[in-house]
């Protein structure tokens, strides 16, 4: 079967253009609004943050062991061990910012050179609870970007809730290449 490597090349331009729309709206909140208690699942948008790029870091270094060879899964950001699922690890924003640019360049640069006739593959790994998964490569990996769609839809509703005007989720506007026009042809 053909995993097109123009669909994920695609979710991972949209997820780096969501990502820096919406780390451009936050970075105009002071520190506190970013780290305020809001009742969301972790807790404020700071931990929202922490969470999807502990996790985008963590679905990398799994894609890793099928995909050894690729430079990008080989770049020095994902070769710490031990990172757990609950550390947060960004408490100061401009970190989370740079962070986010380097992870998301990993996706973006893996998915321009991997072997995508190996989307079909099965990726087997413990998941964070030491829980057995199988799952189709592909399937792992449009999990991946839809996973951070979901919490950035969680920041939005928060941002909302704070009056704070922002439209980083339209996926055909956020997902045009270099050159190309947003608008449909």
């Amino acid at each position: 079967m053909d995993y097109a490597r123009s669909h994920f090349a695609y979710l991972a331009r949209y997820n780096r253009g969501a990502n820096t729309a919406l780390v451009g709206h936050l970075s105009a909140l002071p520190a506190s609004e970013i780290s305020k208690p809001r009742g969301s699942y972790f807790g404020s948008i700071q931990g929202i943050l922490d969470h999807t790029i502990m996790c985008d870091i963590n679905w990398l270094r799994r894609f890793r062991e099928l995909f050894a060879s690729d430079e990008p899964l080989n770049r020095p950001r994902l070769a710490p061990a031990g990172h757990a699922w609950t550390v947060f690890e960004f408490p100061v924003f401009e970190e989370f910012r740079r962070e986010r640019a380097v992870v998301d360049a990993i996706f973006e640069d893996w998915v321009a050179l991997a072997d995508t006739d190996r989307f079909g593959e099965v990726l087997a790994y413990s998941d964070s609870h030491g829980s057995p998964r199988r799952y189709y490569m592909h399937e792992a990996l449009d999990h991946v970007f839809n996973h951070q769609t979901h919490h950035r839809g969680q920041v939005s509703q928060i941002l909302d809730e704070l009056g704070i005007e922002h439209d980083y989720s339209n996926l055909v506007g956020c997902a045009a290449a270099p050159g190309e026009s947003p608008a449909a042809p």
